[in-house]
């Protein structure tokens, strides 16, 4: 929504030192904004500008923060804010990426809005069909206030429920609100979205995609009753016994309640129904006919991502674009070395950990499938064709694998058509020198490169999407992770949900290829099929938090992050496990919660640092 960009200097006075005061008293030109139904609808723009940008690689909390990338070698946090996240390089004075203020001046903005659009009069059309674009504008604030507040209890945990603007003339004691417990935030945010889906549409015309929806503000709540039935929040005794207000008040329900799974199930199943209603469905590529069902999964879950609002898509970022800025953009520094001068830099890689987790062309784990030779996976394969020799690990694996990652004598889509990677040192798109920008690990990323991005001697020219905020694979593995919890089991729905997401995989069913899970088993299984189905979208940082398992997880690679060597100039030397020298991950129990800024825990008299912070 370039509109969203084009505004955004109108909410440009809104900037403070205080997350609460960040409106100006300037009268006539607040007036100004709402003179016509024109400027009140730039208004609304104005108020999507400050979602935050989740395609901003280099400083999204989420997205490069895990152990599934690898910078360069020679990158440092002094660079790269996502390697401050990594190795645990921050705190309450001296904060990554302050989501806590710009999403608190998203709020005041859209409240500003609702508080005067009643003095807009129409200038170019007439009356009765203002009104009906007013109440979808109206519907539109509430659903931003509501996903503002979403993303802060996602990853502040309970924050600061705004219900309504607060006066620049409030008092300090007026202004200094506490937080409020976890349970109230869910419902304080569900409330508004119900509101909002009243009055918002069904679907939106092609000059509007990006703007809410139904089916986007009911996945919302899917998401958010998700996280809300998960460990981390329900009945989180072991790490929040002690989270309190300062008057003594519990901000975490420590009883955990099964019901809240039930809830998330029942609220992922309205999403899903209203999202099918309206002809979502998950992505099957048909750009080229492929009659071969192992090809066409690879080719479906290649471009699943990238083809710009296709069917599967509930909502998308859709702000500042990756071209519009290379210090952002995930394709600027993801494309391989090698085939120009000058940018792409092919320095983002896929770690060893992430290509490790992939199932077998079976849809089980390699290493617990009895056909697939885990032990002597680093050894050459034998039996493949000239110029493609690779090991083991390489092979025989399920088409997301080829979809997502991109290894030394595989494919790679790129310029509207299919090239073969050469990563070795000094071999086209590998390691030129240790201290120059190359894949660290190895491997290159492909799932988020776009096919038609064209790079070549003369041009490198970026194709970009809308980066997903939510996808119909994604409502399926809410419910059937739902499921799993509510009852050990999967219920008909669930089953066929996530039976949905591997079939478009090209991989046998869970039950077909697993065995008659239940249980624990059952809800690892699942976690993983997420893990890998949402692979580099910034959602294995959420997940492993939500299920209280980042710092276990996590410490996998504490001691630095895994690829193959990728100073090896000959298939002995590269393709040997390597522990990648000064990229350890660090996380600690205090990193499941952002720290808020201590600027403000020091403003407001009644606010509460996060634990451990």
């Amino acid at each position: 929504m370039k509109k969203i960009f084009i505004y955004l200097f109108a909410s440009l006075f809104l900037s403070s030192c205080n997350y609460l005061d960040v409106v100006p008293d300037d009268s006539p030109t607040l007036a100004d904004e709402f003179r016509n139904e024109n400027t009140a609808e730039n208004f609304v723009y104005s108020i999507y500008s400050f979602i935050p940008q989740v395609n901003h690689v280099r400083n999204d909390v989420d997205r490069a923060t895990t152990n599934e990338m690898v910078g360069s070698n020679h990158w440092t946090k002094d660079y790269f804010n996502f390697i401050r996240f990594q190795q645990g390089d921050q705190n309450p004075s001296s904060v990554v990426n302050d989501i806590w203020a710009n999403n608190y001046r998203g709020i005041r903005q859209a409240y500003i809005f609702l508080n005067n659009i009643e003095s807009v009069k129409p200038l170019t059309i007439p009356q009765e069909e203002y009104d009906a674009k007013k109440k979808v504008w109206i519907a539109e604030a509430k659903f931003l206030i509501a996903y503002f507040h979403f993303y802060l209890l996602e990853h502040y945990g309970p924050v600061v429920l705004i219900d309504k603007e607060i006066p620049t003339t409030a008092t300090l004691e007026e202004m200094s609100l506490p937080r409020r417990p976890y349970d109230e935030c869910v419902a304080f945010i569900a409330k508004l979205i119900d509101e909002a889906i009243v009055d918002l549409p069904r679907t939106v015309d092609a000059s509007n995609l990006g703007r809410a929806t139904k089916v986007a503000a009911q996945s919302i709540k899917s998401k958010m009753y998700l996280n809300a039935a998960s460990p981390l929040w329900n009945g989180n005794a072991e790490f929040y016994s002690d989270f309190k207000n300062k008057d003594g008040e519990q901000l975490v329900n420590l009883t955990y309640d099964k019901e809240k799974w039930k809830k998330a199930m029942d609220e992922t199943q309205k999403a899903i129904l209203m999202a099918e209603e309206v002809g979502s469905k998950l992505y099957e590529y048909t750009k080229t006919n492929i009659t071969n069902p192992f090809d066409k999964a690879v080719m479906s879950t290649r471009w699943q991502m990238v083809d710009p609002w296709n069917s599967e898509l509930i909502w998308g970022y859709s702000g500042k674009r990756e071209s519009d800025d290379a210090n952002s953009s995930f394709q600027y520094i993801a494309i391989p070395i090698g085939w120009r001068t000058g940018p792409p830099y092919g320095a983002l890689a896929a770690t060893l950990t992430a290509v490790e987790l992939f199932y077998s062309k079976n849809g089980i784990p390699a290493d617990k499938d009895p056909n697939y030779d885990w032990t002597n996976r680093f050894q050459m394969a034998s039996g493949l064709p000239a110029g493609q020799e690779t090991i083991k690990l390489h092979t025989e694996r399920e088409p997301r694998f080829y979809a997502y990652i991109g290894y030394d004598r595989g494919k790679y889509e790129i310029s509207s058509t299919t090239r073969t990677l050469l990563l070795k040192a000094g071999e086209t798109n590998g390691m030129k020198s240790f201290t120059s920008d190359h894949f660290f690990s190895g491997y290159a990323i492909k799932k988020g490169v776009h096919p038609d991005t064209r790079v070549d001697a003369t041009a490198f020219t970026q194709t970009n999407y809308p980066f997903p905020i939510v996808r119909l694979a994604e409502l399926y593995l809410n419910y059937a992770e739902a499921s799993a919890n509510y009852s050990n089991s999967l219920d008909a729905n669930g089953l066929k949900y996530i039976n949905a997401v591997r079939t478009r995989a090209g991989i046998p069913g869970i039950f077909e290829a697993n065995g008659n899970l239940a249980g624990a088993d059952l809800i690892k299984a699942i976690q993983r099929e997420r893990m890998i189905e949402l692979m580099f979208e910034g959602q294995w940082s959420r997940d492993l938090k939500r299920w209280k398992l980042a710092e276990s997880y996590y410490a996998i690679d504490r001691n630095g992050l895994k690829g193959l060597y990728s100073r090896g100039r000959t298939a002995q030397d590269f393709y040997k496990p390597t522990v990648l020298e000064k990229k350890e991950l660090i996380f600690d129990k205090k990193h499941y919660l952002l720290p808020i800024n201590q600027t403000y825990v020091n403003n407001n008299v009644n606010l509460v640092q996060n634990p451990n912070w």
